[in-house]
């Protein structure tokens, strides 16, 4: 039976996957290299490291990661500043239902501490969350389990109470092999046989997890 509900953040509770990916095109385009929609899908779901590996390798050593990390950065808080944080549809009438009913709520996110502490912060939903584990506390990026793990342990739940929600196929890989039940919920990727395989559900939006929690959707 399931306990506690564990979220992914970007893409899944914010709308923010396309914002990150004009950030980096304009961060990259400052400093004269065109970083396309292409080059970041491998991006998706994982740790500052993993990203900085994988530009590195698209771009070469030279590639100044964190100065052009910084634009990006500095585009984005822009951004929010100016327009806010979008929702992904569905999100807040979850957390009031999953809070409402007694389930345990985490949040495991590849992003970092204070980004994410800030994000939560000011969209007013931290308080909905018994546990969080960022990109920074964990050794290992998704598609590696540990940050699901970790989440797990903190919440003192087995994995198989723990339903995972996520909207990447890094992170349905890492929430399958933490033990965990996962459901999918594409945003700029789609599903393929392999997250279809591993997922227990594909849906449309977050407030259909309302209804598979209460076997509406079997």
């Amino acid at each position: 039976m399931i306990k506690a509900v564990i979220f992914d953040m970007d893409g899944l509770m914010f709308d923010t996957e396309s914002l990150y990916d004009i950030a980096w095109e304009h961060a990259g385009r400052q400093f004269g290299y065109e970083i396309t929609p292409e080059d970041l899908k491998p991006m998706r779901g994982v740790n500052q490291t993993v990203v900085k590996e994988l530009f590195f390798k698209r771009f070469g050593q030279d590639f100044d990661f964190m100065k052009i990390r910084q634009s990006r950065i500095d585009y984005m808080e822009q951004y929010i500043r100016a327009h806010g944080l979008p929702h992904k549809p569905g999100l807040m009438e979850l957390l009031k239902f999953l809070k409402e009913n007694g389930y345990q709520i985490a949040v495991a996110t590849s992003t970092y501490k204070d980004p994410a502490d800030r994000y939560l912060t000011t969209e007013g939903i931290a308080d909905y969350f018994d546990v969080c584990v960022y990109g920074d506390m964990a050794a290992k990026s998704k598609p590696d389990p540990e940050i699901y793990l970790e989440a797990v342990q903190r919440l003192g739940r087995m994995p198989d109470e723990c339903l995972v929600l996520e909207d990447s196929p890094n992170g349905i890989l890492a929430g399958s092999n933490a033990g965990c039940p996962v459901i999918m919920i594409p945003d700029c990727i789609q599903a393929t046989k392999e997250e279809e395989r591993r997922a227990v559900k594909i849906l449309p939006s977050l407030s259909q997890v309302i209804l598979y929690l209460e076997g509406s959707l079997s």
